[in-house]
């Protein structure tokens, strides 16, 4: 009984409380009634917000894009398969493949256009794990292989 009691009293605190909360948020001295002409001929009109003085900050803050070279390698396509680790290592064997061909042929021009992603697929068998893991390809020996080869170039050409 006495339980029943108390969670009444609790209930009806708790709804004189959202009604006292209700009113101080709603109730901003704007007279009730029909809504004016005046009303709905702004509506149409776009509102426009000047920006806070935390989003000034915000975009004072805001770092300027790093300008992307002119050879860089494109990313992966979804299609080529479900798993981003397998993604990521069609993107190292393209950026191998890249650099492989700049060490052959001696020249700066960019070969990431030269190769079509069926190209990648058909050479990663060439890349694939031997170790026995059930990982198809070992994702960080490719990249530090890649970015090895990319660091040779780098220091070689500059775009």
């Amino acid at each position: 009984m006495m339980d029943t009691r108390a969670l009444v009293l609790g209930g009806a605190a708790l709804f004189v409380g959202l009604g006292v909360v209700s009113m101080l948020v709603l109730d901003r001295n704007e007279t009730t009634g029909p809504p004016s002409s005046s009303d709905f001929a702004t509506a149409s009109e776009p509102i426009q917000f000047a920006p806070t003085q935390e989003q000034k900050e915000f975009q004072r803050m805001a770092v300027a894009a790093d300008e992307i070279p002119e050879c860089s390698a494109p990313r992966a396509p979804n299609r080529l398969s479900p798993k981003a680790y397998i993604r990521n290592s069609y993107a190292a064997i393209l950026d191998i493949l890249a650099m492989q061909r700049w060490q052959e042929t001696g020249s700066c021009e960019c070969y990431y256009g030269k190769f079509a992603w069926d190209d990648v697929v058909a050479a990663a068998p060439g890349f694939e794990r031997t170790d026995g893991i059930k990982l198809r390809f070992d994702f960080l020996k490719l990249r530090a292989q890649a970015d090895e080869m990319l660091a040779q170039r780098s220091k070689v050409c500059s775009d």
